[in-house]
C-alpha cells in the first residue's frame, strides 16, 4: 500500500483502487514544511520499505502516436516547475 502526506487535497478515498495516471490528490504544504511537496511512503506486509528497491510491475510506455500531444499538454506545467528558484540553504 502507499501513503501520501502533506497534500492540499485528496481525490480518492482510503482503500480505493487506482491505476497509473489517475489523479489521487494535489500537492500541498501542511505541517511544518519548507515548501509544497508530497511525502510518499510505501508499505509492504505492514512495514515501510524503500519503493526504489521493490520489484514493481512495469507499465506500458505512452504510444508513439500520443507522445507529441502529451508533451504539448505538460509543457506549460514543466515551464512553471522549471522557473521555481532554488535557494541553497547553505
Amino acid at each position: 500500500s502507499t501513503q501520501y502526506l502533506h497534500m492540499k487535497a485528496q481525490k480518492v478515498k482510503r482503500g480505493e483502487f487506482v491505476r497509473q495516471g489517475d489523479v489521487i490528490g494535489w500537492v500541498g504544504m501542511t505541517g511544518n514544511t519548507g515548501g509544497p511537496h508530497v511525502c510518499y511512503r510505501f508499505w509492504k506486509n505492514g512495514r515501510q520499505v524503500d519503493p526504489l528497491r521493490e520489484e514493481l510491475p512495469s507499465a506500458e510506455p505512452i504510444v508513439d502516436s500520443l507522445q507529441a500531444d502529451y508533451m504539448a499538454h505538460i509543457q506549460p506545467l514543466k515551464d512553471q516547475l522549471d522557473c521555481i528558484e532554488f535557494i541553497d540553504p547553505t
